[in-house]
């Protein structure tokens, strides 16, 4: 419901979506673009805007999606995404003290060993420290010459200008910045319109700053869960949609794929002639729209048939039950006969390639998908024993499904892929004879 609401935000101007890869090293937003297509060559890596690690972007899964208030709402004021400390980084924190953003430069004191309140850090020893703020773009190395005074009075003054300590670019050397000793008073200009953090630490390696471990990193909504959200097409011009095309090709590591066609149809133009045979498979196309778009996307008819992608199983086989359920008590033949239809549904990788206007898919799962379709026998729906096996909210909505009195369910069978070496097991549910398909 959420997303729902904030692609509907975008679509008034509240906020903007932006395209923002997780940085391999740090966790953290390597950029924010408008448009995926920005990603297109994956030969040419991307350096994060935190760390400035070297990232190289092909998968969908890779890139979060971010929504920015509108500035008439909230503006603010940064020059770049700071990155995730993970826990060893944070023991290695002294200071973290954050920094307004400013329009007019006004300075703020930050101390370090002067006073006796628990915020305020103890003086540093002598040696080499880590200064830097990922946000606004600098890093900097803090050389300590000598042990702390006795007394406080005797704190030194250090002048930071922003503008004087952003590194200008990811291969800069980091400048050393000196100062007597190591009770401290920092008087910070932040004079780049930036937000800013004096972010103080001790002198430890890139990795051990910047490395966020895979089970400290917080989820995020990716680029392939919007492309595949039904809302996404609900709200958006065909204009608008440019900006989730990519101009080569991204991967995607899960996607369900499902494929229908329609059981007889040669007969059915033979035998009801070609124009109510054209009427019936327009509604059919209707209907089969109508259920996918509210749990997934279409990607593309193929003649009688239709391809459509989901993020996950349950929405999938959710949707495959109500089309297949309406299509027969919609699509009415003169002749008496039932208009009847089968489904394949499989998941996996699958590479994403804009073509005829669309994102659409390619891979071995795009095949298995629609092998399982031709399998399928009158008004049955066959899923993957691999899909159902890695999802158990796919496997809670078959159970679900098969209980209903409409439904009745179909047991695991080998399918002889053709081209495929091997078998692929698979079960699911059919429409009870008669009823409706």
């Amino acid at each position: 419901i959420a997303l729902t609401e904030l692609l509907y935000a975008n679509k008034i101007g509240l906020v903007s979506m932006k395209f923002a890869p997780e940085c391999t090293r740090c966790g953290g937003a390597v950029c924010a673009t408008s448009r995926l297509c920005f990603f297109s060559d994956s030969t040419k890596p991307i350096h994060c805007d935190g760390c400035s690690f070297a990232n190289s972007i092909t998968q969908l899964d890779q890139i979060s999606v971010v929504f920015f208030l509108h500035p008439s709402v909230l503006y603010v004021l940064a020059d770049g995404f700071g990155c995730n400390p993970s826990k060893e980084s944070q023991a290695a924190t002294i200071m973290m003290a954050p920094v307004p953003a400013t329009t007019t430069g006004s300075g703020f004191r930050y101390s370090v060993g002067c006073g006796d309140t628990p915020m305020i850090p103890e003086a540093l020893a002598k040696g080499t420290y880590r200064m830097h703020c990922l946000i606004a773009g600098t890093e900097n190395y803090l050389e300590v010459l000598d042990d702390a005074p006795e007394d406080e009075n005797d704190a030194c003054v250090l002048p930071v200008k922003i503008s004087d300590i952003k590194v200008k670019d990811v291969h800069s050397t980091r400048p050393s910045i000196e100062v007597p000793h190591g009770r401290i008073h920092f008087d910070v200009s932040p004079d780049t319109r930036s937000l800013f953090a004096l972010w103080l630490q001790q002198n430890v390696s890139d990795e051990t700053i910047f490395s966020l471990p895979k089970l400290e990193r917080a989820p995020y909504t990716s680029a392939a869960r919007i492309l595949h959200h039904p809302a996404y097409d609900r709200h958006f011009s065909e204009g608008a949609r440019d900006m989730l095309k990519v101009a080569t090709s991204l991967e995607i590591q899960n996607v369900v794929l499902v494929f229908t066609d329609i059981v007889g149809s040669t007969d059915m133009y033979n035998t009801l002639g070609n124009w109510e045979a054209l009427d019936i498979v327009k509604k059919h196309f209707e209907v089969l729209f109508a259920a996918f778009s509210r749990w997934g996307r279409v990607v593309k008819t193929i003649g009688d048939a239709v391809m459509a992608a989901f993020v996950n199983g349950s929405a999938a086989i959710e949707a495959a039950a109500e089309a297949m359920l309406e299509v027969g008590q919609e699509c009415k033949r003169s002749d008496g006969k039932l208009f009847k239809i089968r489904v394949g549904i499989h998941a996996g990788s699958a590479v994403v390639v804009p073509l005829n206007g669309i994102n659409d898919y390619f891979g071995s799962t795009v095949n298995h998908a629609a092998r399982l379709e031709a399998a399928a026998g009158h008004a049955e729906c066959l899923i993957s024993e691999s899909l159902l096996d890695s999802d158990p909210e796919a496997v809670a909505k078959l159970e679900e499904i098969i209980h209903e009195s409409e439904y009745e369910e179909i047991n695991t069978k080998q399918i002889e892929m053709k081209g495929v070496v091997g078998t692929m097991g698979a079960r699911g549910f059919k429409v009870r004879g008669g009823f409706s398909v």
